[in-house]
């Protein structure tokens, strides 16, 4: 017998030990309690409160009458037993409810039917050094089912519980604490304008921003947080995704080698063209462990794309320039020797002054052209609006190229267009496609000019009887540099249409162009906004 309760003691004290220690929260750390306090005392009600001493409120956490578990609530401290316990912090044994404690009306709201009295309870104190934390309370509906043992036991358990309290709260704070840095964490991430990804040691991306799901292509379902890019689930991901990972894999195997990674760029080209400038950082922990890294991932598509244009407009006009200047040098060399050999053909020396102007106006033409393109590029290109007619400039420009034009053109801008538009910008587009229509159609053919105007845009349209453009080169012809392949017999730089379809664009409008293939003519077109007061105007004329 003494070794059997020897033992029974051994293993209560072990249960003891190791109370709550599982418990997640206080619902499982009650479940934990009762399953305890039933193996050595009457628990036909246990409740489980928590006293809160700024607002002086007890909350039942859970309670069980009957082997049937209910929700808590809660109530102010005040003058039952369960306020008492918490009060003086000692425990209350009540052997005879009907003699000791006050009528009993409602048990916590757990009775459905006909009110059960109790006839006996047990409350002690959960305490944590003088500071009451809350109760532990068994009820019995017999009575005398307490004694000075029961007290014991039940305050053993209640230190445990204590313990456990503390455990659970510190946990709390603590996780309170993670999600506020989490949330800062977050608002730093989403206010970055570069994507980041943050990866463990294995190389399995645990976080990212906005910028970086967006840069990757992925939507919720394709990148699974936490798990290793491996190529099984790569393979399944978009191309754009599966370029971008490609790129990715080297950069974070550096970093799971403990090595960080300085600017290197990289450039995709499934779908949309994209360069990257991409830098990783390695994580270590206060010991020095590996822990993974950091990426930052720089779209510099921009910053390329304009060092290009650069690169190529440079290129563009020495080779544009090249021409005209070694013709102004061979004139003004021809004029130069004719001068000082005293040699009096005027009309030879007329000639080689002539060319010499021409060239040059030509050269003045491309450098103009090549600064507006760079200007544009750079969005460094500002318009000056001012009310504009746009059947009248497009009358004036006409006439301008009509003397020299060996074709017929026909305009038909009869009624006004008035805008807010840059005039100077406007002729540019116009002498544009009107100098296209002439370059590219051959002689005696007729150029048909017209500007309309309703629903709040005014559009024109040049058409030739010229060489035509195919489908694919309808899609191009609007891109810088480039010529399509039935025009490169005439002289051009491949600017232009560039240049307008940039200025359009920036005055609210659209340009595009349209064939019916190659030896049946083109139409370019274009629109504008009308001012609001010519808007309400139409409007008032159609009514």
């Amino acid at each position: 017998m003494a070794t059997a309760d020897l033992r029974a003691r051994l293993e209560a004290a072990n249960r003891l030990g190791a109370l709550g220690a599982d418990a997640r929260d206080l619902a499982e750390l009650f479940r934990a309690l009762y399953d305890e306090i039933a193996r050595v005392v009457d628990a036909t009600v246990f409740l489980f409160a928590l006293y809160d001493e700024a607002s002086e409120t007890v909350e039942v956490i859970r309670q069980m009458d009957r082997g049937e578990e209910h929700e808590g609530g809660s109530f102010p401290l005040g003058k039952g037993f369960t306020s008492e316990v918490i009060r003086t912090g000692s425990p209350k044994v009540i052997r005879r409810w009907s003699t000791e404690g006050p009528s009993v009306r409602l048990l916590y709201g757990t009775e459905a039917g006909e009110l059960v009295t109790p006839q006996s309870g047990l409350v002690v104190p959960v305490l944590s050094g003088d500071r009451v934390l809350g109760v532990l309370s068994v009820q019995s509906y017999r009575p005398e089912a307490y004694g000075d043992r029961d007290v014991l036991s039940l305050s053993a358990i209640a230190t445990q519980a204590a313990l456990a309290i503390r455990r659970l709260r510190a946990s709390e704070q603590l996780a309170l604490e993670h999600e506020r840095h989490a949330l800062q964490l977050e608002a730093v991430l989403a206010s970055m304008n570069d994507a980041l990804l943050i990866v463990d040691a294995r190389g399995a991306i645990v976080r990212l921003n906005r910028a970086a799901r967006d840069l990757l292509r992925l939507d919720t379902a394709s990148l699974v947080l936490g798990q290793p890019l491996e190529r099984q689930r790569v393979e399944q991901w978009p191309v754009a995704a599966r370029e971008m990972t490609a790129a990715l894999v080297p950069i974070i195997e550096v970093l799971r080698a403990g090595t960080n990674v300085t600017a290197t760029e990289i450039e995709l080209r499934a779908g949309e063209r994209c360069v990257l400038s991409l830098s990783g950082s390695v994580l270590r922990s206060a010991k020095g462990d590996l822990q993974g890294g950091v990426i930052v991932l720089r779209d510099i598509t921009e910053q390329r794309d304009l060092e290009r244009v650069r690169e190529d407009i440079f290129a563009m006009a020495w080779h544009d320039m090249r021409t005209p200047l070694t013709l102004v040098k061979g004139h003004a060399e021809i004029l130069l020797r004719r001068l000082s050999s005293g040699d009096g053909d005027a009309t030879a020396s007329k000639a080689a002054a002539e060319s010499i102007v021409k060239h040059a106006g030509r050269l003045t033409e491309l450098l103009m052209t090549l600064f507006d393109v760079h200007c544009l590029e750079a969005g460094l290109l500002s318009l000056s609006p001012w009310p504009t007619d746009l059947a009248a400039i497009t009358r004036e420009v006409t006439d301008e190229v009509r003397p020299t034009a060996l074709h017929k053109i026909n305009v038909f801008a009869d009624a006004s267009a008035e805008g807010e538009w840059d005039e100077r910008r406007i002729r540019q587009v116009l002498m544009n496609l009107l100098s296209n229509a002439v370059k590219y159609s051959p002689e005696g053919t007729t150029i048909t000019v017209s500007v309309t105007s309703d629903e709040g845009i005014a559009t024109v349209r040049v058409s030739d009887e010229g060489i035509g453009l195919d489908q694919s080169e309808l899609t191009q012809v609007f891109r810088r540099g480039y010529r399509a392949s039935s025009a490169t017999r005439v002289r051009g730089d491949g600017l232009g249409l560039y240049f307008a379809h940039g200025l359009i664009a920036k005055h609210g409008g659209r340009i595009w162009a349209e064939s019916l293939g190659h030896g049946r003519g083109s139409t370019f077109c274009f629109t504008l906004p009308l001012t609001p007061a010519d808007v309400d105007q139409a409007a008032v004329s159609r009514a």
